[in-house]
């Protein structure tokens, strides 16, 4: 593998990062109005993808091909905040599809709103709750 590369597999592209929490925005609204499970169960396999994989996932897919579509400046940023963001994600996702599953849909919907906001703010305004945390929980334990 050449030098370029090696160095590309460490970054991801912002624009697709903002379009795709654009996405979990909808996903997260339809959801809590329908009160259903299956819109908060593709938010969990999304995020599993993203989480846990490197591979692209089907909101990361189309928020690509709007990056291309719409010719967006490319702005490369560090992949493991927000892979670790992703797992937020997940672990938000998870927790809404377990209390839909418990019939817990009041629940459900606060931890969807909650997921909402931070995907809102990473969308709109670039803050990125998830990359916050990983900067002040796992940087410090991770550096020798």
């Amino acid at each position: 593998m050449n030098r370029k590369k090696e160095i590309a597999k460490h970054y991801t592209e912002e624009n697709t990062i903002r379009l795709i929490a654009a996405q979990v925005v909808l996903w997260s609204a339809i959801a809590w109005r329908l009160e259903s499970i299956i819109p908060a169960a593709i938010l969990l396999i999304d995020f599993a993808i993203r989480a846990f994989t490197f591979l692209p996932s089907p909101l990361a897919m189309s928020a690509k091909f709007l990056v291309k579509a719409f010719n967006m400046k490319k702005q490369p940023v560090f992949i493991m905040p927000k892979k670790f963001a992703a797992l937020l994600g997940f672990i938000f996702s998870f927790t809404a599809v377990l209390l839909f599953l418990l019939n817990e849909v009041f629940l459900a919907k606060i931890v969807l709103t909650v997921l909402a906001v931070c995907a809102l703010l990473e969308s709109l305004f670039k803050i990125c709750l998830g990359c916050y945390v990983y900067n002040w929980a796992i940087i410090p334990f991770s550096k020798k």
